[in-house]
């Protein structure tokens, strides 16, 4: 499991990178915006903080979006 912070500047850019690529469905309560999140890029956002459950996804996921 990997844990990393928004604040971080290299994964700040991949995660805004990520989130303007996620279009929004019209007005979406925030829990189904972020379900739809974590069925796209397999992480949960949990405040300031998104968790990676594998290792692979993180490294998918910067490789992708940063």
């Amino acid at each position: 499991m990997i844990t990393v912070s928004i604040g971080d500047p290299d994964f700040n850019d991949a995660y805004y990178n990520a989130l303007k690529a996620l279009p929004v469905i019209g007005p979406e309560p925030p829990a189904h915006f972020f379900t739809r999140w974590r069925e796209a890029y397999n992480c949960r956002v949990l405040g300031h903080v998104v968790v990676f459950d594998r290792d692979s996804d993180y490294t998918a996921f910067m490789l992708r979006w940063a």
